[in-house]
């Protein structure tokens, strides 16, 4: 469960280093135009990932529910719990949000952490 841990810190380090890197490359605008871009970054790159995870690494999700995570589906939760972590304490922060927003992250995060804990991502689990 170490390893884990150590990725999804080093996930959250990486996502507030690259807001902190738009916020200089973008000093003329609002802090939430650099928030939306690290967004924007977090949904492209899960999207990607997640699309070569099911249709090119595997297993098929398909012919193989219930199948325990791979390495590969690891490192992308960590991934993405670092993301909704830094976004959370983001819109927490500048208040920006309502219950709505705050409660969509307080639900993946915590569905995020029950994935990494049971070891499973399967929906009929």
């Amino acid at each position: 469960m170490a390893a884990p841990l150590l990725l999804v810190l080093c996930s959250l380090i990486c996502w507030v280093s690259l807001y902190v890197f738009f916020c200089q490359l973008n000093c003329h605008r609002c802090y939430e135009w650099s928030c939306r871009l690290v967004t924007l970054v977090h949904g492209v790159l899960i999207v990607c990932l997640s699309g070569y995870i099911g249709f090119v690494d595997g297993p098929w999700p398909f012919n193989h529910p219930g199948s325990p995570n791979t390495q590969l589906q690891t490192q992308v939760l960590c991934l993405s719990l670092g993301y909704f972590i830094f976004d959370m304490c983001w819109c927490i922060y500048f208040q920006t949000e309502g219950l709505v927003m705050l409660s969509h992250h307080s639900l993946s995060i915590l569905g995020i952490i029950m994935v990494l804990a049971l070891e499973h991502s399967a929906t009929e689990e």
